[in-house]
């Protein structure tokens, strides 16, 4: 079998011409299956039927993940749960895509099973990001006159980077100072989404989400590939990170539980999935992983032969 695959299409009206010529590639690639894994839009799924349209003339089957921007909400309530459940899967099943977040799909001898997955914070950098940076943590929330709310964390003083702990970073903001200027970094999800839950808390679910639909397809198919968005293997984790910005980012990369749960199969062949930004295909114990992101403009879709 031959796979397609594409994720972070990020598609908005400047994005337009770009994703438009890529899902045409896509469609004409011959491929057996068309993966997307996740942020197929740039922000909501208010152009999740247009995106996906493009890919109207690909005949085979099309499959695809949310990912977190596909979630995002323009103000509160952002009704994250709804969106993920019911809009998103409305939409992908009136464009002929099976929504993996609601189930596996088997084809011929092959089980596809997957889900947006989360972060639990298990990526995030362990060494500072610069000499000597004193970071303090801050909450953030949706304002109606700005990108964001900063608000103090009652009990949270400057500190360095190793002093910094889970709960700091489930706030999903820092300011510092460097070279006696004032910089302040966010993760945007803080501000769109509202699960009502811990972050730690949507990693199990998802997990638990993966484990079932695994459990579904045993014994109904020969080979297994999983489809996430956010990373489930440290080894496509960067270090050292020399940013403070994107030492944050790192916390929201994903989580090693999404790859130790896929893994306990032993029809495991290819992981796919994106929101890094970086693509890169690579092994890890002997599966094929990888990362299908065309957020790059050098970046094109992936066709992966599926190992015996």
């Amino acid at each position: 079998m031959r796979i397609v695959a594409a994720a972070d299409l990020h598609f908005s009206e400047s994005t337009r011409e770009r994703v438009t010529a890529l899902a045409g590639a896509m469609c004409r690639s011959g491929a057996d299956a068309l993966v997307l894994a996740g942020d197929a839009v740039a922000g909501g799924p208010e152009d999740l039927a247009e995106v996906l349209a493009l890919f109207a003339d690909y005949s085979g089957p099309k499959l695809m993940v949310a990912g977190n921007h596909d979630l995002w909400g323009e103000r509160p309530p952002f009704d994250t749960w709804l969106k993920y459940e019911r809009t998103i899967a409305d939409v992908a099943v009136a464009q002929g895509f099976h929504y993996l977040d609601q189930g596996p799909l088997v084809v011929d001898d092959v089980a596809f099973v997957g889900c947006v997955g989360w972060y639990d914070y298990g990526f995030r950098p362990l060494a500072e990001p610069a000499p000597g940076v004193r970071v303090t943590p801050v909450s953030v929330s949706y304002s109606a006159d700005s990108v964001a709310n900063f608000k103090s964390v009652p009990g949270a003083g400057e500190m360095s980077w190793d002093e910094l702990t889970d709960a700091d970073f489930a706030h999903k903001g820092l300011v510092w100072q460097t070279d006696g200027a004032p910089r302040a970094a966010v993760w945007n999800d803080g501000i769109y989404i509202d699960w009502g839950r811990s972050d730690q808390e949507m990693t199990r679910w998802f997990v638990e989400r993966l484990r079932a639909q695994i459990a579904e397809v045993s014994g109904s198919a020969r080979r297994l590939v999983g489809v996430t968005h956010f990373v489930p293997f440290a080894e496509f984790v960067p270090s050292p990170v020399d940013d403070v910005k994107q030492a944050l980012a790192g916390a929201y990369l994903g989580s090693p539980q999404l790859g130790e749960v896929l893994r306990e199969s032993d029809a495991l062949r290819v992981v796919i999935f994106g929101h890094r930004h970086h693509q890169e295909v690579r092994e890890v114990d002997g599966v094929v992983a990888v990362d299908a992101s065309v957020a790059r403009e050098s970046e094109r879709p992936l066709v992966l032969t599926l190992p015996d």
